[in-house]
């Protein structure tokens, strides 16, 4: 079980909610640039996460997969109010450098500097390259 960083771009505080089937509680509220760190559980299924709703009146939701699937979520808002999700996905965690990056400066920017060849990750790790070697493993 991990975490998952939730970073709040937006020009005001996000109430983070927790629930199933559009029926949410309050979890948390995130101020302005502010981070909050969620608990991630791959055996809580069908969990739902709202960050906010934007000026078109469109909720934000978050599901527990999408939880699982990235290390950090970034709510950017545009000049016109409506939101933007920016995720970072936790496959580049095994990279050093996205390591050392700070999910709250942006996310986007920090997946994009980083160039991963996942080949050569996966020789590193000693897993198989190939679908051969995969099966011959």
């Amino acid at each position: 079980m991990g975490s998952t960083e939730v970073v709040n771009h937006t020009s005001k505080a996000m109430k983070v909610k927790v629930g199933f089937n559009r029926v949410f509680r309050d979890l948390a509220t995130v101020e302005k640039d502010g981070v909050y760190k969620i608990a991630v559980d791959p055996n809580s299924t069908y969990q739902q996460f709202c960050m906010g709703v934007d000026a078109a009146g469109k909720p934000i939701i978050v599901d527990s997969d999408q939880l699982v699937d990235n290390m950090c979520i970034t709510i950017d808002e545009s000049d016109d109010g409506n939101f933007q999700v920016l995720k970072v996905p936790r496959r580049f965690q095994n990279s050093r450098e996205l390591q050392e990056a700070s999910c709250t400066t942006s996310p986007a920017a920090a997946a994009a500097s980083v160039s991963v060849d996942p080949l050569r990750a996966r020789k590193q790790a000693g897993l198989p390259t190939s679908w051969t070697q995969f099966w011959k493993s």
